[in-house]
């Protein structure tokens, strides 16, 4: 992470606090705090820290600024930026706000959505396996337990790594089979 980058992660709670002195009846409070996002990254462009200013004195007027400015384009009509706008707008470098608000820690809906329907689908099938493969492949994915890596699940079993991952794919073997016969007319 380069220095902009850490200061407009270090001073993302100094935008919200920011942004909540604002009232919208057009903007919500993640808008406005988007909208401020968007003017710490122009004082970020902009700032020199051998001035001695601190960074948050510096950045205050873009912050206002720009979510000011988010509320009277919004009341005379016209819109607001794309999370995937390049900033400072009209450049070209692959700087966008989604790179400051995108939590990497967060499960990302649509893998969410994914493992949902393929935890249901492998369940639909699971009365194909053994007692020891069901264990294993509940465990590995977490079904109806916290997910654990084939090391951990190997020393609950009593088993090496290696089985443990050759027992892991001998299931999924079955299941794609028994999946394909339940697809099957």
């Amino acid at each position: 992470m380069n220095d902009k980058d850490t200061l407009i992660t270090q001073n993302m709670g100094y935008v919200i606090t920011l942004a909540r002195q604002y009232k919208s009846d057009i903007l919500s409070t993640d808008d406005l705090v988007s909208e401020g996002v968007i003017g710490m990254m122009k004082a970020a462009q902009k700032y020199d820290p051998s001035r001695g200013k601190p960074f948050v004195t510096f950045a205050a007027p873009y912050i206002r600024h720009s979510i000011e400015s988010a509320i009277s384009r919004l009341e005379s009509g016209t819109g607001v930026r794309s999370t995937d706008e390049s900033l400072p707008v009209g450049s070209n470098n692959n700087y966008t706000l989604l790179n400051v608000l995108e939590d990497k820690d967060a499960p990302r809906a649509d893998l969410q959505a994914e493992e949902t329907t393929l935890t249901a689908d492998m369940l639909a099938v699971m009365h194909v396996l053994s007692d020891r493969e069901q264990r294993v492949l509940n465990l590995y994915y977490g079904n109806g337990y916290e997910r654990q890596t084939m090391a951990e699940i190997g020393e609950v079993m009593g088993l090496k790594r290696e089985r443990v991952r050759q027992v892991r794919d001998k299931a999924l073997r079955k299941l794609r089979k028994a999946a394909r016969k339940e697809m099957t007319p």
